[in-house]
């Protein structure tokens, strides 16, 4: 978890009545909720003094468990997790309890996505994620706190070979705890770079994340499948450009069909980019479809097209 105010508000044990805590990764989530847990009623029976609801639960129950005297405690934790998928007619019959909270109850809702609250409800809200240049330390923290011996070797193997994506990542430190010793990189190889299929749009993440090893790796395990891989791969690449273009276009309004770590990723580069990048990316695609078609090695067209995409990332 990256936000260092919302770790000092826990170390004050989330004084305030509302909190919101959102992330699109749930393993930050709950790693939070366990720390409120802590913060609020350590010392005191959780059974008594913690409910957690879902967007199935009944706005009167939420409110039932919200003004429930605490037992042996001084105040009472009542969690919402999912608050994304909350009706509008649940919120609305929460929201005067939003505006006038009690003082014994701390109300933390959880959100996959940014909420959004009236001004005049007194929330703490924190968004938590982490920084690509964090993900190294976090991931060394998050291996030695399962018991897994990582050099910074093996970490920067383990990212290379995975990604950024925090979800993929914590599977891998649980495949490699099986192994057992001190990790190294031939151990992250083996544990997570022979054994994973990849698909066209782990290629296009790794283009879009600029990791230039992990992008060549990628496509040199999908191109050792069957033939019709660089067709297939191609289909993909044009996809994902004419979405890239299409927010370029709509400045920065995301299309329906994006995926939301991509549009992130995406909407940083947008200012960098103007419509003769474009016109030289699809010239680009263009070539490499005919290159596929004529030529014997089309695995030839496919690597001379990622050099093109990857330099045109790193100039922009």
């Amino acid at each position: 978890m990256s936000n260092k105010a919302l770790q000092k508000e826990l170390g004050k044990g989330l004084p305030d009545p509302l909190y919101c805590f959102w992330s699109e990764e749930i393993f930050f989530l709950e790693e939070a909720l366990s720390r409120a847990v802590k913060a609020v009623i350590a010392g005191s029976p959780e059974e008594f003094n913690l409910d957690i609801f879902y967007p199935s639960s009944s706005p009167q129950e939420i409110l039932d468990a919200l003004t429930t005297l605490p037992l042996m405690a001084q105040r009472r934790l009542v969690v919402i997790k999912d608050y994304h998928q909350f009706s509008k007619p649940a919120v609305n019959a929460l929201t005067p309890y939003f505006a006038k909270p009690y003082d014994t109850a701390c109300m933390l809702i959880l959100s996959h996505k940014k909420p959004r609250f009236s001004h005049d409800f007194k929330w703490k809200i924190y968004p938590l994620s982490i920084r690509e240049t964090e993900l190294p330390a976090w991931l060394k923290m998050v291996s030695k706190e399962k018991g897994v011996q990582m050099g910074d070797d093996a970490i920067e193997s383990l990212i290379e070979f995975a990604g950024h994506d925090v979800g993929s990542l914590l599977m891998e430190v649980e495949k490699l705890k099986l192994i057992g010793g001190k990790i190294g990189s031939e151990e992250v190889a083996s544990s997570s770079g022979s054994s994973r299929e990849y698909t066209a749009f782990n290629l296009t993440d790794a283009i879009t994340a600029g990791q230039n090893t992990r992008a060549f790796r990628i496509l040199k395990a999908i191109l050792s499948g069957n033939a019709s891989q660089p067709t297939i791969i191609l289909g993909a690449l044009n996809w994902h450009y004419k979405q890239f273009y299409l927010l370029w276009r709509n400045k920065g309004k995301k299309p329906l069909k994006m995926r939301e770590n991509t549009y992130i990723a995406l909407r940083k580069r947008l200012p960098s980019f103007e419509e003769e990048n474009f016109c030289y990316i699809f010239q680009c695609l263009h070539e490499a479809d005919l290159g596929i078609k004529s030529s014997g090695r089309p695995e030839v067209a496919m690597e001379a097209l990622l050099i093109k995409l990857l330099q045109q990332g790193r100039a922009h």
